[in-house]
């Protein structure tokens, strides 16, 4: 079936369709439209046509279900049990209230319905859209903005022009973050049942207006493989980048917001062993592993006299009496640093981001306030990725522009020693490889192996990743999976590779 779509501010004179695609059909679309006067493109959020008496029934049949103190709620455990219910319920009112409308009509009040009761109002198309990874008001009479994964920072079509009705959205969101706002609390952070990471403020400390911020990430995370498909790495980095995780060498990804860093991270966490025992530390819940022997921590604030804070550090703390063989911290920026190298020192294998624009900066921030982490420390972190974000062709795309190995001290300047084994080249963009491995000699040194087998091993690798990456099995299932598998029984894994029956 398909419905009268409402295109709510759209001058047809004055944009230009740029781009249209589902995001809940048939009801719920995006169009990315391009302004011919501003040059500037808009992201359009597209729902079906309520007409004058479609809206009259849509406030009659929400305000009966919230007045509706009958519904057992203890049977309502599932979500599609709600939903179900709810589109029951609604066909009850119209039939009790003898109101009769076309079938079209019904179901489009149903899903305005879905939408206002259970999902987000005017921006669950925007909390849906997969490819928005964030979404921004700045106070009342001001368009929501987005930001897009191909277009970047977007205005939207969706504006709330009424005081009450943002303050009413936004105590919702610090309800469905189990948190309050008030006057005399005016400022929150949270996340949402989906794990979306959210920050509120009321006019008392905005001044046009309450302020909202919904931080989104993916439900079931990027693979290293979806990643190489993107060109975010290349094959024959991310064999590297195994090996080395495998070895138990520890990595740092550094880059500016947005652009991947945490996407990256947990990526290449799945090249961990699946025996391995984990620790993520986190002030957000964004990390997802497949591993069973994974405790993930998160940090809480403290709110109130009676509740303690809960920093990283404290976690940090607390996970090095769990004796783990990896501890994941999402990002550092304070004192946890200090802990975290601290840890790696002592035999942990660690990983994080950093916000940095480039791996000079990341030393730079590591040693000053309020990390303070001692030069001779650096090198315990082994690696060093840079990610960033880069335009390609009209496309915005991610790219890990450059893998250093921290190799360790001058010992004339005290310097830190930099090998720089991977770089992305912008001409043809493409990551390629440069010099060679001195933690890949370090390894073979420790491990009295030749660089012969190394390279022997990272080959057999390479072969299963573009394997995967050939056979476009880039679920998250699928390829942790198939590491697991590689660990238990390599050579089986790489017959059926080479069998073509993986």
């Amino acid at each position: 079936m398909w419905f009268g779509l409402s295109v709510v501010g759209l001058d047809r004179e004055r944009y230009v369709l740029v781009d249209f695609y589902p995001v809940k059909p048939p009801y719920a679309y995006a169009g990315i439209y391009m302004d011919k006067f501003e040059g500037r493109l808009k992201y359009i959020a597209i729902e079906p046509v309520l007409r004058d008496v479609d809206r009259r029934v849509l406030k009659i049949v929400e305000r009966l279900l919230l007045e509706d103190r009958s519904i057992d709620l203890k049977v309502l455990l599932e979500k599609k049990d709600v939903e179900d219910f709810l589109k029951r319920r609604v066909d009850w009112i119209l039939k009790k209230r003898r109101i009769r409308l076309e079938d079209e009509a019904v179901e489009k009040i149903k899903y305005y319905v879905l939408r206002d009761l259970l999902g987000y109002g005017r921006v669950d198309v925007l909390i849906r859209d997969p490819d928005i990874e964030d979404i921004s008001c700045d106070g009342v009479g001001v368009p929501v903005y987005v930001w897009h994964r191909r277009y970047e920072s977007l205005a939207t079509n969706i504006v709330f022009e009424d005081v009450e009705e943002l303050n009413s959205f936004i105590i919702k969101l610090a309800y469905r973050a189990g948190k309050q706002i008030s006057v005399a609390s005016p400022i929150v952070e949270g996340s949402i049942p989906e794990g979306y990471r959210i920050h509120l403020t009321l006019k008392e400390v905005s001044r046009r207006g309450g302020t909202f911020t919904i931080r989104k990430f993916s439900e079931v995370p990027y693979t290293v493989i979806d990643l190489i498909g993107f060109g975010t790495f290349s094959i024959e980095l991310a064999a590297y980048l195994w090996y080395l995780i495998d070895a138990k060498k520890s990595l740092m990804i550094g880059g500016a917001t947005a652009a991947g860093k945490t996407t990256a991270l947990n990526s290449l966490a799945v090249f961990i062993r699946p025996e391995a025992k984990i620790v993520t530390i986190e002030e957000t819940p964004e990390l997802r592993l497949p591993h069973e022997n994974w405790i993930p921590l998160v940090a809480r604030p403290g709110r109130g006299e009676w509740i303690e804070n809960i920093t990283l550090f404290d976690l940090l703390k607390s996970a090095l009496r769990m004796r783990p063989d990896y501890i994941i911290v999402g990002e550092v920026r304070g004192e946890e640093a200090y802990t975290l190298f601290q840890s790696i020192a002592t035999g942990h294998a660690g990983m994080c981001t950093i916000h940095a624009e480039n791996v000079d900066y990341a030393i730079k921030r590591l040693e000053t306030e309020p990390m303070n982490i001692p030069r001779l420390l650096i090198p315990m972190m082994n690696v060093y990725i840079q990610m960033e974000r880069v335009k390609i062709g009209e496309k915005i795309a991610r790219r890990a522009i450059d893998t250093y190995e921290i190799v360790g001290l001058n010992p004339e300047t005290e310097e830190v020693i930099l090998n720089r084994v991977f770089r992305w080249n912008p001409t043809i963009d493409k990551i390629e490889h440069e010099g060679e491995s001195e933690l890949l000699k370090q390894i073979a040194r420790t491990k009295f192996l030749s660089m012969k087998d190394i390279y022997a091993e990272i080959e057999n690798r390479r072969r299963i990743i573009e394997y995967l990456l050939e056979k476009g099995m880039s679920s998250f299932h699928e390829v942790s999976r198939v590491i697991r598998d590689y660990y238990g029984n390599p050579d089986e894994v790489l017959y059926r590779v080479e069998a073509g029956a993986l």
